[in-house]
């Protein structure tokens, strides 16, 4: 009765019986006690599992090979790996079940090397691993993301063809995901006989997490097509998927398809809803999301989702509110590591120095600060200048610094022009990642913008002998169900002389408003006309000039660009969000940026300096708002094709 309990999943019945069983006065064997350690193998019966344990200690089986297995098994799966791992060490004998129980655990208690290294002693044994070893292994080799070792074992499940065993095609297809070769693992995922919803999933979420979400659409539409029907965990995946893109209309779209679907919405489907609303660009309907769900339903996550989309958009005195709102409300939730990110982020972009400091001693009493706390106080300090302060910080580090806050120090050291603390942090960053380009181009950056082109010539050969190249710029725009990009100064794009014609009539316009080009944006020796000929064709201007051109006026022009926006795109927005009365939303590969009225969103706390052309601009805008009706009349006259008298009234604007 026991043993058919036991292989029937009734845990808590087989355990009844066991007591039942004791009270009669009968005696457990060698028999009883594998079923008994069997239904014990979660952490919910533990406890009883060691009770048992305590008796098979009293009778003298505990030495019995199949109860030393079962006990191996049990404390294995419940992840009480090192209690396991002693019983495991003192055997006398040792099968293939007790070295696979004992590498699961380690593989599933995040351990992998200590998981390989086991399995490497299990081969010396002489013991060959089968298709449920391979599993774990698989599984261990992609949490170190190792892609030679993952080669091998993928070539010993085709050698002992466990490869036509779905559950080994489907692990060893998440591995190479893991392991960043997404062309490998959709070998396998091609080659599978029989795929289920494991098979698909997996391959959906290895796009996703490689940033190549658009396949991981695109293999959604197939997965519909084959009649594999999704699951919350598939909702959750191409949510992400949207947020990865950006995509606010695949985004509404997918959520429309839940609803439809009658999905379960869970607390983690709603918070990946919210989070990717947020960055989406719809940070309301974030916020709306967030008050619909009962306060004793909001986890650690719903908040932090929260807090890390008002940072981003730029609202640092928002996310700290909501941050003190959960730690008032939230009186189960307690601040982990990830709330501490969002928040000290959060305050970095909004400049909020002392908050963010206040912030980090707060978060040392209660959390242990790890690097990327470390790399959010050094872009603080270093935005707002403080740039000796962000560099004794690293000194004092317990931590070795890695690359992100290096990065942190050259980026803030190329926001303010120090060229010596940037060859500092320049100089650790090439060590630690000789391959990024990023690194390169912004310490070219810092050269180029103080002239000395020497200096930026050496790195760009130094770039070109180790075969590296800057990412092009590429700026999207949703125009209703359809997504165009731009490349700077395209002639891709169908409508880009339409779009050129617009450009050139923008720059005359915000001219006219005032605006002066930011040329040391240009980073290049050559003549000042040439530099503001190629400023006006940055990839986000062409994505705002199509907005303008297609979209109804009432609608926000939302783009989305793969670099940071440059400083006299980020003034020229202001200027035409002023200019047409058009909300403008930009995301960049930090931040959003909301331009509106001819103001941002970062109150122009964002990752360029405030330069002297963009000062003296936005002087002239605030100063008078009849620059304004002067450009409605040149409007007005422009269309009614009146041409001298429109030389007539520019004069007189320029003169005003």
């Amino acid at each position: 009765m026991i043993r058919a309990y036991a292989n029937g999943g009734h845990c808590f019945e087989t355990l009844q019986l066991y007591v039942l069983m004791r009270r009669a006065g009968i005696l457990p064997n060698n028999y009883t006690f594998p079923f008994i350690f069997k239904a014990c193998a979660n952490n919910s019966f533990i406890l009883q599992g060691k009770l048992a344990h305590g008796d098979a200690l009293k009778t003298g089986f505990d030495s019995d090979l199949y109860v030393e297995a079962a006990l191996v098994d049990m404390y294995a799966k419940a992840g009480q790996f090192c209690d396991g791992r002693k019983i495991f060490d003192e055997m006398s004998m040792k099968d293939l079940v007790c070295w696979t129980a004992m590498i699961t655990a380690y593989e599933q208690a995040e351990k992998p090397e200590e998981a390989l290294i086991l399995f490497q002693k299990m081969q010396q044994e002489g013991l060959l691993a089968d298709s449920v070893a391979i599993v774990s292994v698989a599984s261990a080799i992609g949490q170190l993301g190792d892609t030679k070792m993952a080669q091998s074992v993928h070539c010993h499940a085709i050698r002992h063809l466990f490869l036509e065993e779905i559950c080994v095609a489907n692990s060893i297809m998440a591995m190479h995901a893991k392991c960043g070769n997404m062309d490998k693992a959709r070998l396998v995922f091609d080659m599978m006989g029989e795929r289920n919803l494991i098979s698909w999933n997996s391959m959906l979420s290895g796009y996703t997490q490689n940033g190549k979400a658009s396949e991981a659409l695109l293999l959604f539409y197939e997965m519909r097509d084959s009649g594999c029907e999704p699951n919350p965990v598939t909702a959750l995946i191409m949510v992400a998927a949207c947020a990865y893109l950006g995509s606010s209309h695949l985004g509404k779209k997918f959520h429309d398809f839940i609803l439809d679907s009658k999905m379960k919405i869970d607390v983690n489907l709603r918070n990946a809803l919210m989070d990717m609303y947020a960055k989406c660009g719809d940070l309301e309907t974030a916020v709306e999301m967030f008050s619909g769900i009962h306060p004793s339903e909001r986890d650690v996550c719903s908040w932090n989702v929260l807090i890390s989309g008002y940072g981003m958009h730029g609202y640092g005195e928002e996310a700290l509110k909501l941050f003190s709102r959960m730690q008032e409300e939230g009186v189960e939730v307690e601040p982990n590591h990830i709330t501490f990110t969002s928040i000290l982020s959060a305050c970095s972009h909004a400049g909020l120095v002392d908050e963010g400091r206040k912030c980090f001693t707060d978060m040392i009493k209660s959390v242990t600060p790890e690097m990327k706390h470390y790399a959010c106080m050094v872009d603080m300090l270093g935005r707002a200048g403080l740039l000796q302060e962000a560099f004794d910080l690293i000194k004092e580090m317990p931590l070795s610094p890695n690359d992100s806050v290096w990065g942190a120090l050259l980026l803030a050291c190329k926001i303010h022009g120090n060229i010596e603390l940037g060859k500092i942090a320049a100089n650790n960053l090439f060590e630690l990642e000789p391959n990024h380009t990023g690194y390169y181009v912004l310490m070219s950056n810092i050269y180029a913008a103080s002239n000395k082109w020497q200096e930026v010539g050496k790195l760009r050969q130094d770039m070109k002998n180790r075969g590296l190249k800057k990412p092009a710029a590429f700026s999207v725009i949703e125009y209703g169900s359809e997504i165009h990009g731009f490349h700077t100064a395209d002639h891709e794009n169908p409508y880009w002389q339409e779009v050129y014609r617009k450009v050139e009539s923008l720059a005359i316009e915000m001219r006219l408003a005032g605006y002066i080009p930011d040329l040391s944006c240009a980073l290049h020796d050559m003549e000042d006309e040439d530099k503001e000929h190629i400023l006006n064709y940055h990839s986000e201007k062409l994505a705002v000039a199509f907005g303008i051109l297609m979209m109804d006026s009432r609608m926000a022009i939302r783009v989305t660009k793969n670099l940071r926006v440059c400083n006299d795109c980020h003034l020229a927005f202001k200027y035409i969000s002023y200019i047409y009365g058009r909300k403008i939303i930009v995301r960049d590969a930090n931040r959003f940026h909301h331009f509106e009225n001819g103001s941002c969103s970062c109150k122009d706390y964002c990752e360029q300096r405030l330069s002297n052309a963009e000062s003296n601009s936005m002087e002239m805008l605030n100063q008078s708002p009849a620059v304004n009706l002067w450009f409605v009349m040149i409007q007005w006259i422009k269309e009614m094709q009146h041409p001298d008298i429109l030389c007539q009234v520019m004069n007189k604007t320029i003169n005003c």
